[in-house]
């Protein structure tokens, strides 16, 4: 296994520690839970974005968070991988784990998020995708203080 997966348990291990079953098992489960299990020796800079953004996630489920921040976690990651990448957080939220996303792809997030917040150096809205989505070009191009083109597909 390589070391890239403990970095999620330093906080609670230090660094000299060693791992408990406990722990080893935790690393097992989120990488499983990532699906990169066949990945498991290889070494991160060898992956494609889609594989390091998983391994990144698994890090971080080590810990057994309630609360992931990702901050434009899609990006290098090719359209299918996206989609997959997509399907695991929406795993990982109906497993009672927060998820958010900082994100420049609103056409994305309004097919995937619960609840939208539009930031820039305010609070310009903040709801559900239907109701974002039916916000005029005009108001966005105010949130963010320039001409917008929103491109919106469905999949």
């Amino acid at each position: 296994m390589k070391k890239s997966f403990l970095w999620g348990l330093t906080a609670k291990l230090g660094y000299f520690r060693r791992l408990s079953k406990h722990y080893k098992h935790n690393i097992h489960e989120a990488i499983d839970k990532v699906g990169m299990s066949s990945y498991l020796f290889e070494n991160i800079g060898d992956l494609s974005g889609g594989q390091q953004q998983r391994i990144f996630i698994a890090r971080a489920l080590v810990s057994d968070p309630s609360l992931l921040i990702l901050d434009e976690p899609t990006v290098g990651v090719d359209a299918e991988n996206v989609e997959k990448f997509f399907d695991l957080l929406h795993q990982l939220n109906q497993q009672n784990i927060s998820l958010l996303l900082v994100t420049h792809d609103i056409g994305t997030m309004t097919h995937h998020a619960s609840k939208i917040a539009c930031l820039n150096n305010t609070l310009h809205f903040h709801g559900n995708p239907e109701e974002f989505q039916s916000l005029s070009k005009g108001k966005l191009s105010d949130f963010y203080g320039h001409p917008l083109h929103l491109v919106t597909h469905e999949h």
